[in-house]
């Protein structure tokens, strides 16, 4: 089975302004369709977004009503983007805590519109799990797994830029070692969470090891303990959710942010477990 957990931004800058009056559009190499799964299903674990400059409602309506019950306003959910320090300091709100789900299903593709103020930076971003995705060979852990094969703990700095425009992923990925080559060769890696000395709407990672989709964590405001966010959304949704990837592959690792403000430098340093093999096998 190919399991997958695959993330997926999208953003819109300098937005017209007014009841659901802006449309989001993927961001490069992202989509708004549900791929084509094969057996068990699909669904949303988490989405997080923001508007950087004001308060703001988001709606998403998949083309199925299954997923979101109505093709009139589907899942409306509020950012409060002017709280807690105020604009352009938050950089993300979750809008699914907690166990909330959307099921989704195949060949759907969402629209997502925002009510907010002319010439706001908005977007979303959201996570969703694949039970059997054809082509994926992702290599995800159980906290359990992890903690057995541990053999030490690392945290390895990465300095990505976000794209020049609001949304927008960087310009450039960055690679993993770029910054700070310290892995051992030929050796397996679970990454549980980061820190940044920035807050940043989404961090984007893609490598060999997740069979080239893409996967990723908010760091906001609200999620600075990010440090263990994989681990934790594997004790949360108790399942193995925990990215490994195989030290060789490190060059090939890229990690790119998208920020409601242009060209945000988080400073990112992940936290890293090394392991005695492969997880899994």
């Amino acid at each position: 089975m190919g399991y997958a957990c695959v993330l997926n931004t999208a953003s819109k800058a300098n937005t017209a302004g007014g009841t659901f009056a802006d449309t989001l559009t993927a961001n490069s190499n992202d989509s708004l369709a549900v791929a084509n799964f094969n057996t068990g299903g699909a669904r949303v674990l988490e989405m997080w977004g923001i508007d950087s400059d004001s308060v703001a409602e988001f709606q998403f309506i998949w083309s199925r009503p299954s997923a979101t019950h109505d093709q009139s306003h589907g899942m409306r959910v509020q950012s409060p983007s002017i709280a807690l320090g105020g604009a352009a300091t938050n950089a993300a709100f979750n809008f699914l805590p907690g166990d909330a789900v959307v099921n989704l299903f195949k060949s759907d593709t969402v629209a997502i519109s925002v009510s907010s103020t002319a010439a706001d930076d908005v977007l979303c971003s959201w996570v969703t799990e694949y039970d059997d995705l054809p082509g994926a060979a992702a290599v995800f852990a159980s906290p359990a797994q992890v903690a057995a094969l541990q053999k030490s703990t690392v945290g390895i700095f990465v300095g990505p830029t976000a794209g020049a425009t609001a949304g927008l992923y960087s310009a450039t990925s960055r690679a993993f070692n770029a910054d700070d080559d310290r892995l051992h060769a030929n050796t397996w890696y679970a990454i549980l969470g980061c820190s940044v000395q920035t807050q940043v709407t989404t961090i984007s990672l893609i490598g060999p090891d997740w069979g080239g989709q893409r996967i990723g964590l908010p760091a906001g405001s609200l999620d600075l303990r990010s440090n263990t966010w994989f681990l934790d959304q594997s004790i949360k949704w108790n399942k193995a959710l925990i990215p490994c990837f195989n030290s060789n592959n490190k060059g090939n690792v890229l990690v790119s942010v998208a920020d409601g403000e242009a060209s945000t430098q988080p400073k990112i340093d992940f936290l890293l477990y090394e392991l005695t093999g492969q997880p899994g096998f």
